[in-house]
This record gives C-alpha cells, structure tokens and sequence, in this order.
C-alpha cells in the first residue's frame, strides 16, 4: 500500500476530529440579560476544547514526523496506524465528559486513559522502526534520545494528572496544560529530518537503525 493513501486517511480522521471537538460548544439559548452566565458557564467546555486541540496538533505532527521515517509500509504498521488513529478519534468523547463534568475524577480518568493509550501507541510505533530498520526512509531526526525520554516524562505525567484526580483535580488540570506547553516547546525547536548517509550501506544500517527509526513523541 502507498504511503500516501496512509496519510491521506489519517490527514482526514485528524480533521474530522477537530471539527468534531468544536460541536460541544453552542450559543446559549437564553435571554440576553442571562447570556453573560451563560457564557461564563461555557467556560469548562471552552477549556476542554482548547486543550484538546493543541493536543490533537500535537499529535497531528507527530503522525507526520513519524512518517517521515517510514520508507515502506508491511500489515503490521498499517494496522499500528488505524490503532493510533482509534485512539485518536475517540478523543470528542473525553474532552466532551471533560466540559460537562468539571473538577470530577472519571472524566480526568477517562481523558487521561485516552492519552496515554494514543502515546502508548506512538511508542509502540518507534519501538517497531527502531528493530526492523528495513522499513526506513533514509531520514531521521537528530537528538532522538530526547524523544524517548520525552514519552516517559509525558505518560509519567498523565498517571499522576489520573491519580490527583481523585484528591485534587485542579492539579490534573494542570498538569495537562503544563504537558501541552512542554511538548509544544519541544516541537518548536525539534529538528527536522535529514539525510543519513550512507544508509544503504550494511554497516550504515547498523550504525544509524536507532536514530532513523526514532519517531517524534506523541503528546
């Protein structure tokens, strides 16, 4: 199967997820003397929303910087993507528990279940290039021990936001944003792919698996 029609199918599914998370949020239908309340009461959902959204961009170029790696597709890595791409779309239905039931445990659990599912997969993505360095492009990303390192912290980080929900969920909240801010950060100044040299050379393959196949860290 073409690369391409991989990216075009999950370019969709990430669209359609977007618009998807926007659907929650309407203009309230009251009085104008009652619409500042209102909007006011909007808040969780706007908040919901916004953090979503930087997520699902973060995974968004994630997914793109990952198949900038791939040079060729087997069933496996196929089937990993619509894995990546399920956790992904479920993503409306978290942020949704999330805006209508502010400050209480099970949507913080629900939410963060799904993110760590969807980075569990995109490690799960790296790992996989990383052994089978046939599958590679002939580029890759420069510092990607950082990546690896940078799964940890993230999936470390939604396991406490879960935990502090049931004690304190204003500090899950934050730690939600504080891992939005960091990984938006990394990705500001993350290098782009480059050319390995000598990468159809047998002892190139060797020397160079590991950074090709290491795949930007999903949020």
């Amino acid at each position: 199967m073409s690369k391409n029609r991989v990216e075009a199918l999950s370019d969709g599914v990430f669209a359609i997820v977007i618009t998807l998370l926007i659907l929650e949020i309407r203009v309230p239908d009251v009085e104008y003397n009652q619409l500042l309340s209102s909007l006011v009461a909007l808040l969780p959902r706007i908040f919901a929303y916004v953090i979503s959204f930087g997520v699902i961009g973060v995974y968004w170029l994630a997914h793109h910087q990952s198949l900038q790696l791939i040079g060729r597709l087997n069933g496996f890595l196929i089937w990993l993507n619509f894995l990546y791409l399920l956790a992904v779309s479920f993503m409306p239905f978290p942020t949704a528990l999330l805006g209508r039931y502010p400050m209480q445990p099970i949507p913080i659990v629900v939410y963060g279940l799904n993110l760590i599912v969807a980075n569990a997969t995109g490690l799960a993505l790296t790992l996989y290039l990383r052994a089978h360095s046939e599958l590679g492009s002939g580029l890759a990303h420069r510092a990607s021990h950082k990546s690896l390192f940078l799964y940890g912290f993230v999936n470390v980080s939604y396991v406490l936001a879960i935990l502090l929900g049931f004690l304190a969920p204003a500090m899950s909240y934050a730690i939600f944003v504080v891992v939005l801010m960091v990984v938006i950060v990394y990705y500001s100044f993350s290098p782009v792919a480059r050319n390995v040299a000598g990468v159809h050379g047998d002892g190139a393959l060797g020397q160079t698996a590991a950074d090709r196949a290491a795949g930007a860290p999903r949020h």
